[in-house]
């Protein structure tokens, strides 16, 4: 098959959606199948043979606002679209961000192309979000008529069937595990704690630095180390200089998926204080580095962790809970150990990118077989 994927983000930009499309494209290719990349103009970006990019020079973080440049991006890929369709011919378009599905499903439409849209994360049933982006996203899943709708947030099915957005399945994310696969070389004895993700206001970054200000009062042995960049990052930085303990965090600011792969396998923990999330691939990821994690009880992440076996679970916006969880894990060794045991065994039987990419694979086919049938029909 030949399948076009259309993304905002792509590796070395930071985000579910371009780690997700990598994973995906490799298994897809180790299987044999042809994959294209259509994405944003930005330089973060890696140019490659199989890599398109669209619009105006950008930086990937500014896709995730609207901005002037991304609605004039959007609508030159509108034009640009018939033309890509038309030269790639591809049997499905795979696209990972609802308003870019909306622009291609017109080209696919006309030239009979299946197209599903993945939902790395669903946006309009959580009223955190903004109005006016609940508003684009449900309109885009809604009229676009994709032929299938993938969501990886279990708990947003019932928000779906409520819109009477038709089409759409569960399917978790997955992890390429034999990446994790590496030799420590840790140089600390302090526990490092490890967050990885956008600097935005989502990920509930205040109350883990004001928890660091209450766990530095009973304990020093740590370390938190913060990947990626975002719109909080000055602020955030202003808090720490104000609560005046640099030595406890560090701002990496942003890095190739090796080197975040290699921080993920030098840490001890991995924090995630989201105020919401739906299935944060960056779970999976500490999971198969062996990491113990501290999570947020939001979205669906009561149906993917179970406290005290392979998370602590706490609530959100809670600075205290939060300082408290990581006291204990800087106290016992052993409890960091099992936890991230069994986040491990946990992949290896329910999340590998292998299962995840055979499963698209069948979802493929089965749009794809029905308008083969109808040619041979007619002809």
């Amino acid at each position: 098959m030949r399948i076009l994927h259309v993304t905002k983000k792509y590796p070395n930009a930071l985000g579910g959606d371009s780690i997700g499309t990598m994973n995906l494209e490799k298994q897809l290719e180790k299987l044999g199948h042809e994959v294209f990349i259509l994405t944003t103009n930005c330089a973060e970006i890696i140019d490659k043979p199989n890599v398109m990019k669209f619009g105006l020079e950008d930086h990937t973080q500014n896709w995730d606002t609207v901005t002037f440049k991304r609605l004039f991006s959007s609508l030159i890929l509108f034009f640009l679209s018939f033309g890509i369709i038309k030269k790639i011919k591809p049997d499905v378009v795979h696209s990972h961000t609802a308003d870019l599905g909306f622009i291609l499903s017109f080209a696919c439409k006309l030239n009979k192309i299946p197209i599903i849209n993945h939902c790395h994360g669903v946006s309009f049933p959580y009223k955190q979000n903004t109005s006016a982006k609940r508003i684009i996203e449900k309109f885009c899943l809604k009229y676009s008529k994709f032929n299938k709708i993938i969501t990886v947030d279990e708990n947003s099915l019932s928000a779906f069937k409520k819109a009477n957005i038709k089409n759409v399945i569960y399917l978790p994310n997955g992890v390429d595990i034999e990446n994790f696969d590496i030799k420590k070389t840790k140089k600390t004895s302090k526990t490092i704690f490890l967050f990885v993700g956008r600097l935005e206001k989502q990920k509930g970054l205040v109350y883990l630095i004001e928890a660091i200000n209450i766990l530095k009062e009973k304990s020093s042995n740590f370390e938190v180390h913060l990947i990626g960049k975002g719109s909080e990052e000055a602020y955030l930085k202003e808090l720490v200089s104000k609560f005046n303990f640099k030595e406890y965090i560090k701002f990496l600011g942003e890095k190739t998926y090796q080197e975040i792969t290699d921080c993920y396998i030098n840490s001890d923990a991995f924090i995630l204080t989201s105020i919401w999330e739906g299935f944060p691939l960056t779970l999976l990821e500490a999971w198969a580095a062996r990491l113990a994690v501290i999570i947020t009880n939001v979205g669906g992440i009561s149906k993917i962790c179970t406290d005290k076996k392979n998370a602590l679970i706490i609530p959100p916006q809670s600075p205290e809970k939060i300082a408290e969880v990581m006291l204990v894990l800087i106290d016992n060794k052993k409890l960091r150990e099992q936890l991230g045991e069994n986040g491990r065994k946990l992949v290896e039987e329910k999340y590998s990118w292998e299962n995840t990419a055979k499963e698209f694979i069948s979802i493929y086919k089965n749009l794809i077989i029905p308008k083969v049938s109808k040619s041979t029909t007619r002809g």
